[in-house]
């Protein structure tokens, strides 16, 4: 019942490898898709309790009476000034964005600190200033993807590319990508060999932290790497959210 649930999740959290925060591997157990949706739901009216004027000054320096305008990824969203809603332009159309993008972009304008400065240092999320030490949310949520990416790692590659990746000349792959203009995250592969398994590693500025919170720096992992899976043309995960 739910009792060895809970008990099995704070076991994991002792362990130092769950955080209780799955986000990554969401089988029902952590939230319900419906719990997105309702999350999502709530976020425009929330939205619009802050401060626009602020968000202008810091992030959205391109806007209109009616939308403040922001790059995620490969993507330019708008945020409705009016309705608090977001939306993605498609080809044809504005899309209303899903669960991942969309709080990566509400925590972004609502939250980040005043004077959030980039440290140009990188670290893994666990390794971040200010996280728990060796807990580790994302343990294992790259292994099935790290083992696409040894199948064909040019596929990679030409997606890092098409996300407005600059390769960096480290390691055997290294792309330092815009998750937003202002906020690069550095994607680093490795393949298998003999003795190791392929590797796939997202690393954050340190001052990340100042811009989103860890929960959302987790949401914003899972959104770049479905659009590299997208990119790859593999299965996209949907746990979380519409994609």
């Amino acid at each position: 019942g739910h009792g060895a649930d809970a008990h099995g999740r704070n076991r994991a959290a002792a362990r130092g490898d769950g955080l209780g925060l799955r986000f990554w591997q969401v089988r029902g157990m952590a939230m319900a898709q419906s719990n997105y949706d309702i999350t999502l739901a709530r976020m425009p009216g929330e939205f619009l309790k802050y401060d626009q004027q602020r968000m202008i000054r810091m992030f959205c320096h391109d806007y209109d009476a009616e939308f403040l305008y922001l790059r995620l990824l490969d993507r330019c969203y708008r945020i409705s000034r009016r309705l608090g809603t977001i939306e993605w332009e498609g080809e044809s159309s504005w899309r209303p964005a899903g669960f991942l993008d969309a709080m990566t972009i509400y925590d972004l304008l609502c939250c980040a600190k005043d004077g959030a400065a980039l440290s140009g240092r990188y670290a893994q999320a666990e390794h971040l200033p200010g996280t728990m030490h060796g807990a580790n949310p994302a343990k294992g949520a790259f292994d099935d993807f790290a083992a696409r990416c040894d199948e064909d790692p040019e596929k990679l590659k030409k997606a890092c590319l098409a996300l407005g990746g600059v390769e960096l000349p480290m390691g055997e792959l290294s792309f330092q990508v815009p998750l937003f203009d202002f906020l690069t995250v550095m994607v680093q592969f490795w393949s298998s060999d003999d003795e190791f398994p392929a590797v796939f590693k997202l690393m954050w500025d340190e001052n990340v932290l100042q811009f989103l919170r860890f929960e959302t720096v987790c949401y914003a992992a899972r959104f770049l790497v479905n659009r590299l899976q997208a990119l790859m043309g593999l299965t996209v995960e949907k746990a979380e959210g519409h994609m």
